[in-house]
C-alpha cells in the first residue's frame, strides 16, 4: 500500500512499501517484462492491460479460466478522438485471486503489451487547526478593491506587515492586489481540483463552480451528454464511482484559494475569483478522497483523462506519494507509474481552451517532511512543483526543498500563530463565518495555479494565444529571490509541545525553486512589459540598462510620459525625468501604473524630412511601488 500524502502539515507518515526496483531501459515483449511495476505490492482485485490496438476485450477471455470483468480504463467519450491511451483495460475480479499469477498468465498472451498491478493509495490523516479567537486587525497601506471580510488577514495577498511587524515583512506574498487591477478572472478558464471533494454549495464556491448543464438538467442515473460518465454535474467522485462529489474540508480550502467568489461580501477572496459579477475561473472537482477512504491507481488516472475531456486546462493536485514510498528518479516515476504517467501526459497534450490555451498545465505540491528533494508525481521534471514560505519570505518549517521543486509559494506558519497560515473556504461555514485556516505546500500549490488562472484569464481577454509549455515557463520565471532571506536561524515555538527550537535556513538556499512567484509580473511578463521596483516615498533613480541597452547612459532621451492618473494613484507629484541616463521618480503611495520613454537611436535628434539623424526608440514599463522592493529571480 502506498500512502498518498494531502500535503497539508502535520500529516502522519506512511508506511513504505515501494521496495527499489531495477530500472529497465525499455520493456521488452517478454511476459516478465510486460508486468511494468513487478516489484510494487499489488492491490487485490484489479489489474490494468494495455492490449494491442487491433485486440478487443473479448480477447480476455482467451487468456485465463478467472472470472473476469474487463472495462475499458478510461471510459470512451463522443467528444474525442480515439488515441493509445483507450487501449488500457481494468480487469476486476475475485479478491482471493493470486493477482501475480493472474498477472503472469495474461501476459504470456501476445495480444498483451502491458501489465501494470494496481496500488491502493491510503489516505494520510492530518489535523485541521483551531480557528484564532482573537486577531490584530489590519491597517492596510493599500485600499482593497473587494468587500469580502476575510480579506484584510489574507496576507498571503498582499502583505503590509500590518498583521505583525515582527512576524510579517513586507513584500511577502504574491503581490495579487496589482495583478487584479487587469483581471481578476474569467469563467472561461476551468481549473480541477484533484483532492477531497469540493463543497459545490458553500456560498463562496458555489457560483464559481464548473457545472455539466446537460447532467444537472438531464435525467439522473443516465449519462446525458455521452461523457462515459452518470450524473457528474460538478465533477466526478473516483472513489465511489459515482457523480456524488462530497464535501471535504482539504478540497474545499484548496479550491476557495483558487477560486472563491470575490467582492460578494462573504468570507474569502480567491486569487481568480472574478469580480463578483460572474467572471471568476471554475473550479472542477475531482475527488480522489472521502472521508478517511483513499483511491486506487487507476483512479487517479481517470481522474487526469476527465479533466482534460471536459474541459479543465490547469489541474491543482496538493498530494503526492511520501517519501519512504517514493521512487528514485524521473526514469523510475516513468517506469512504474505508466498509466498514471500517460493519463497525466494525455492531459498535458489533449486539455485547451480554444483560442486560448493549447494544453493542459499539472501543478503539484512537494510535500510536507522537510525532506530534502520534492515528491513523486510533482518532482517529475515536467510538472511544477510547490515549496512553502512563511509570512517573512522564510521558508516554512515544513517544506521539503532540493531537486524536483521549482518554486515558492506562501503556505503558512502554524508555529508564528494561526493567523499566519491560510485563509480559505471552510466546509463548516455556518460555524465558521465561511473560512478556516489551514498550512502546508497544499496551500502553496493552489497560489501557484491560481496565478496561473489568472494567466489564463488575461491571454482570453487580451487576444493571446498561449501553449502550456509557455505557460509553464512564464510561471517559473515570474519570480523573485527567496534565497537572500535563508540565512542564519529561525526560531520557532512549537504550540504542541510548549518548547522553543531552532531551524538552520541555509540548507533552504537554492533549493526552493527558482523564487517566489508574483501575480503581477506573471501578467506583464505576458505583455513582454518591463517591470520596475522602487518604494514608496524614496526618490530612485533606476538604470535602464536592461530595457536599452548597457550603452543607455549615452542615449539622447526625448521624453517621459506619464498619465495624470497613475500620476495620482501612485502620489508622485513631480513629473519623472532621465537624469544621467537614469529615469529619476518618487512615489508616495503603493500601486502600479505605466510610464512610457522616449530616445533616439544613432545622434542627438530624430531623422526625417531634412534632418539626418537617429530612429525614435520609445519602451513601456509598469513602475510596481511598494514599502518592500523585490529583488526580480526571473528573466525580466
Amino acid at each position: 500500500m502506498k500512502k498518498l500524502s494531502l500535503i497539508v502539515s502535520l500529516a502522519l507518515v506512511a508506511v513504505a512499501c515501494i521496495s527499489d526496483p531495477t530500472v529497465e531501459s525499455q520493456v521488452e515483449s517478454t511476459p516478465v517484462s510486460k508486468i511494468v511495476n513487478a516489484n510494487v505490492e499489488p492491490a487485490p482485485g484489479f489489474l490494468m492491460v494495455r492490449l494491442s490496438e487491433d485486440a478487443s476485450v473479448e480477447a480476455f477471455g482467451e487468456m485465463t479460466d478467472v472470472a473476469i470483468d474487463a472495462k475499458l480504463l478510461y471510459p470512451r467519450s463522443k467528444t474525442r478522438a480515439k488515441s493509445k491511451i483507450d487501449d488500457w483495460y481494468l480487469l476486476s475480479f475475485d479478491k482471493s485471486v493470486d493477482v501475480k499469477a493472474l498477472a503472469s498468465c495474461i501476459a504470456k498472451d501476445e495480444r498483451v503489451e502491458r501489465v501494470e498491478y494496481d496500488v491502493y493509495i491510503q489516505r494520510a490523516t492530518y489535523k485541521r487547526l483551531e480557528m484564532p479567537l482573537n486577531r490584530p486587525e489590519p491597517t492596510r497601506s493599500m485600499d482593497l478593491p473587494f468587500d469580502d471580510p476575510e480579506l484584510p488577514w489574507q496576507w498571503h495577498y498582499y502583505n503590509d506587515a500590518s498583521l505583525d511587524p515582527e512576524l510579517c515583512v513586507e513584500g511577502a506574498d504574491i503581490n495579487l492586489l496589482n495583478a487584479w487591477k487587469y483581471t481578476a478572472g474569467d469563467n472561461r478558464v476551468i481549473v480541477a481540483v484533484c483532492d477531497g471533494g469540493v463543497m459545490a454549495t458553500h456560498p463562496d464556491l458555489k457560483d464559481n463552480m464548473w457545472v455539466n448543464e446537460a447532467e444537472k438538467s438531464g435525467t439522473k442515473g443516465v449519462d446525458d451528454d455521452g461523457n462515459g460518465y452518470v450524473d457528474d454535474v460538478y465533477g466526478y467522485n473516483f472513489v465511489a464511482g459515482n457523480g456524488n462529489v462530497t464535501a471535504d474540508s482539504h478540497g474545499t480550502h484548496v479550491a476557495g484559494t483558487i477560486s472563491a467568489v470575490n467582492n460578494n461580501g462573504f468570507a474569502t477572496c480567491g486569487i481568480a475569483g472574478g469580480t463578483g459579477n460572474g467572471d471568476g475561473v471554475r473550479i472542477m472537482s475531482l475527488q480522489i478522497f472521502e472521508g478517511e477512504d483513499g483511491c486506487y491507481q487507476h483512479q487517479l488516472a481517470q481522474a487526469f483523462r476527465y479533466a482534460a475531456d471536459n474541459g479543465a486546462v490547469i489541474i491543482n493536485n496538493s498530494w503526492g506519494y511520501m517519501p519512504e514510498d517514493d521512487y528514485a528518479n524521473d526514469r523510475e516515476f516513468e517506469r512504474y507509474d505508466s498509466t498514471l504517467k500517460s493519463a497525466i501526459e494525455y492531459f498535458e497534450t489533449n486539455a485547451k481552451l480554444d483560442g486560448v490555451i493549447d494544453g493542459g498545465l499539472v501543478v503539484f505540491a512537494a510535500g510536507n517532511e522537510e525532506y530534502p528533494s520534492g515528491i513523486y508525481p510533482g518532482a517529475y521534471h515536467r510538472y511544477i512543483c510547490v515549496s512553502a514560505m512563511s509570512s517573512d519570505f522564510k521558508a516554512a518549517y515544513y517544506t521539503n526543498y532540493g531537486p524536483g521543486v521549482n518554486i515558492c509559494a506562501p503556505g503558512g506558519d502554524v508555529y508564528y500563530g494561526t493567523i499566519f497560515t491560510i485563509s480559505s473556504t471552510s466546509v463548516e461555514y455556518a460555524y465558521s463565518y465561511g473560512y478556516e485556516y489551514m498550512q502546508g505546500t497544499s496551500m502553496a500549490t493552489p497560489h501557484v495555479s491560481g496565478c496561473a488562472a489568472l494567466a489564463v484569464s488575461y491571454a482570453a481577454q487580451t487576444g493571446k494565444r498561449l501553449t502550456a509549455d509557455e505557460l509553464r515557463m512564464l510561471i517559473v520565471t515570474s519570480v523573485h529571490d527567496i534565497d537572500q532571506y535563508q540565512v542564519g536561524t529561525k526560531s520557532m515555538f512549537d504550540y504542541y509541545t510548549g518548547t522553543y527550537y531552532d531551524i538552520e535556513l541555509n540548507k533552504f538556499q537554492g533549493k526552493l525553486g527558482t523564487g517566489y512567484i508574483d501575480a503581477h509580473l506573471l501578467l506583464m511578463q505576458m505583455d513582454s512589459t518591463p517591470c520596475l521596483y522602487l518604494r514608496t516615498g524614496e526618490q530612485s533613480l533606476l538604470s535602464l540598462d536592461a530595457y536599452f541597452g548597457t550603452a543607455s547612459q549615452r542615449l539622447t532621451y526625448k521624453d517621459v510620459e506619464v498619465s495624470s492618473s497613475v500620476m495620482d494613484e501612485l502620489g508622485i507629484t513631480t513629473t519623472p525625468t532621465i537624469e544621467n541616463g537614469q529615469l529619476k521618480v518618487a512615489c508616495t503611495k503603493p500601486g502600479v501604473g505605466r510610464i512610457k520613454v522616449k530616445a533616439i537611436a544613432g545622434g542627438s535628434v530624430e531623422g526625417g524630412n531634412y534632418n539626418m539623424g537617429g530612429m525614435p526608440i520609445e519602451r513601456e514599463f509598469e513602475l510596481v511601488v511598494r514599502g518592500a522592493v523585490a529583488t526580480n529571480g526571473g528573466w525580466l
